[in-house]
């Protein structure tokens, strides 16, 4: 059996310079995913919690590293 990525976008806003940005999120990565990512902006990295089902994204948070 074969799966394909959903990606799903979400706009957040950075912890640390508070400027919002797209984010890409895999919500077939499994049911809560945690990892990091430099913010675009200003490069700080943050952490990225989400929960989500394939094709939808339950709830997403993001916190200064």
């Amino acid at each position: 059996m074969r799966y394909w990525a959903v990606v799903e976008e979400v706009i957040v806003d950075c912890p640390s310079c508070g400027e919002p940005f797209a984010l890409d999120v895999d919500t077939t990565g499994g049911d809560e995913q945690s990892y990091f990512e430099d913010c675009p902006v200003c490069c700080r990295p943050m952490e990225v919690f989400v929960r989500s089902r394939p094709g939808e994204i339950l709830s997403i948070s993001v916190s200064a590293d």
